[in-house]
């Protein structure tokens, strides 16, 4: 540069960075680069492989300025996170973990904006000069944003996903009528999931409700906010009343009983071992008794001699 163009700066005025913006940079090169621009290209660490990588760079970062591109949005419908996997995507995750936050239930959508290209770096493997030789790859916002569309719309069909160019919300970007079929298509996916439950739970052997997730049971719950159901199905009010979970099937025959029942109604499997020799349902002999834990075997003992005294003195009586 002239002195003639430095002249033409002598009057401008340049505000230092903060100390939050120096860290957000520094935060950035290490992603990116491994380290930042000072450690990266220190005399100790400077190499022929890293300079071409860093020449690379600034052509790709050339090259981006002149294309026209912006944020990307991502619109998310369903009861669950969106995550995609992958080094770029996860980057995009929040504080929870997430990179697109699943929907609460009454909530309309959660908006998710993609500001900035992720870059990534692709090994070509070392050349003739026997230097290894790596490129930069950016990957602009909608790039990164159609990966969404190609994992939940294409992939799984969910339905309630939508993605589009720009930061703004829907209703302000034009996308009403968008939102809306996606919605619908959310619905409708939501109900195959419900009908999925309502087959497992129909399963005369039980071992079906197994298969009943917390998915099952957050689609069932958009659908009566959204008033497609009109009455909680059963597996959901069972599911609410104990607490979160179906009883786990019998390890004998599969069937699923009350969670308050002590022995199998369908093959007679103990569930409770000590609570039915309590309840006199079996003896002291019986084998499931050896699941007993060593307090259990010390109260177990202690109603057996206490049982045993009773015969003796002929009462009969037992506590």
């Amino acid at each position: 540069m002239s002195e003639v163009d430095l002249q033409g700066f002598a009057n401008v005025p340049v505000r230092l960075p903060s100390e939050q913006e120096w860290n957000s940079q520094a935060a950035r090169q290490r992603r990116e680069m491994g380290g930042t621009v000072d450690q990266v290209f220190s005399s100790h660490n400077m190499g022929e492989a890293v300079r071409r990588l860093h020449q690379k760079r600034n052509e790709e970062q050339r090259r981006l300025s002149r294309m026209v591109w912006g944020p990307a949005s991502i619109v998310n419908l369903m009861p669950f996170p969106l995550n995609v996997n992958g080094v770029l995507h996860g980057r995009l995750a929040g504080p929870d973990g997430n990179q697109v936050p699943g929907c609460p239930v009454g909530q309309l959508y959660v908006h998710k904006v993609i500001y900035e290209p992720q870059w990534s770096i692709r090994d070509e493997g070392a050349g003739m000069d026997n230097v290894d030789n790596y490129t930069p790859i950016a990957s602009i916002p909608m790039e990164l944003a159609e990966d969404y569309i190609n994992e939940f719309l294409d992939r799984m069909g969910v339905g309630g996903v939508l993605v589009y160019e720009g930061d703004r919300n829907p209703e302000t970007a034009g996308k009403k009528n968008e939102l809306e079929e996606a919605r619908k298509a959310r619905n409708r996916w939501l109900l195959r999931k419900v009908q999925e439950a309502e087959g497992d739970w129909a399963d005369t052997s039980g071992r079906g409700r197994k298969n009943i997730t917390e998915l099952h049971r957050k689609a069932a719950e958009v659908l009566l906010h959204e008033k497609i159901l009109k009455h909680q199905p059963a597996w959901l009010l069972a599911v609410n009343a104990e607490g979160g979970a179906t009883p786990d099937p019998c390890p004998g025959c599969g069937a699923v009983s009350d969670a308050k029942a002590i022995i199998c109604k369908t093959c007679s499997y103990v569930y409770r071992p000590l609570d039915a020799y309590k309840a006199t349902m079996i003896g002291y002999e019986h084998v499931c008794m050896e699941r007993l834990t060593g307090e259990e075997w010390r109260e177990a003992n202690e109603i057996k001699a206490r049982r045993d005294e009773a015969r003796k003195s002929g009462t009969g009586k037992t506590k």
